[in-house]
């Protein structure tokens, strides 16, 4: 068992005032048996009326608000600590849309080539470990070479991209395995920005791997959404009325407690 205490902060600044800003968050943690939130505090500047949480179709928590009068920045704000205890994992089954390729997790001839060299093994945990080495293998990380609506199939073309493109290829070659998968987005142990990897269903029970780090994923990662791929789990969308441009920064931090601390 883990105790983590997380603060996660976006602002989004645009160069001039913008109105009728309608918005729908997913920077919230998911409550399951191996992720219990504690407390939790939401703040949001400008101060949003009538803004309300609800739950997607995928079960993660979602907050929608609209801000009508003029502004020129929007920033939100999560902090809270989570009890992570992987110990507790339920049986559970997949979703249906699990099991197939998504938008952008559709198998190009190239992936599907590469999965049949990598002659994977039956077992689901197997073939998965050895899927995660394969894609941490094959791809080079590099920011600003792919964007939100770059495929697996474009990743795996230009072997280059984040943790987003690293997970959907992943997808992608469990998918092509017959092995049940979703794209997981969330935070880790330290500072930074929001971070993608996969968890696999085998045998009644989620696993998370993390191929950008060739890793098992641990107590030290903390979930803020499921869903196919990206396109389910965005921590942010919205629309507004104005004629600008817009610049926006993120800065996370995940911290585990030590047991005094709670006492």
């Amino acid at each position: 068992m883990t105790t983590l205490r997380f603060s996660y902060q976006t602002k989004v600044e645009f160069s001039g005032d913008v109105t009728n800003h309608a918005f729908l968050l997913r920077s919230f943690p998911i409550e399951e048996k191996g992720q219990k939130v504690l407390d939790l505090m939401h703040t949001n500047f400008p101060i949003v009326t009538g803004g309300q949480y609800l739950k997607d179709g995928f079960g993660n928590t979602v907050y929608t608000g609209r801000i009508d009068r003029g502004h020129d920045s929007f920033t939100y704000k999560v902090i809270g600590t989570v009890i992570r205890d992987d110990s507790k994992k339920s049986f559970e089954k997949p979703l249906p849309s699990y099991r197939y390729p998504s938008e952008l997790t559709k198998a190009s001839p190239e992936i599907i080539n590469f999965h049949k060299n990598l002659n994977l093994p039956s077992n689901h945990y197997e073939a998965a470990r050895i899927i995660s080495k394969a894609v941490y293998d094959y791809m080079i990380y590099e920011t600003g070479t792919t964007g939100i609506f770059t495929t697996a199939a474009d990743s795996f073309k230009g072997r280059k991209g984040v943790c987003q493109d690293y997970a959907h290829l992943m997808l992608a070659l469990c998918r092509l395995s017959k092995i049940p998968a979703r794209y997981v987005c969330g935070i880790t142990i330290g500072e930074g920005e929001t971070h993608a990897w996969v968890e696999i269903w085998n045998e009644g029970y989620w696993y998370g791997f993390d191929p950008t780090r060739n890793c098992f994923v641990d107590e030290g990662y903390i979930k803020f959404c499921i869903g196919r791929d990206y396109n389910d789990c965005p921590i942010q969308r919205g629309i507004f009325n104005g004629d600008v441009l817009q610049r926006q920064s993120v800065y996370m931090e995940v911290t585990k407690l030590k047991e005094a601390l709670l006492a």
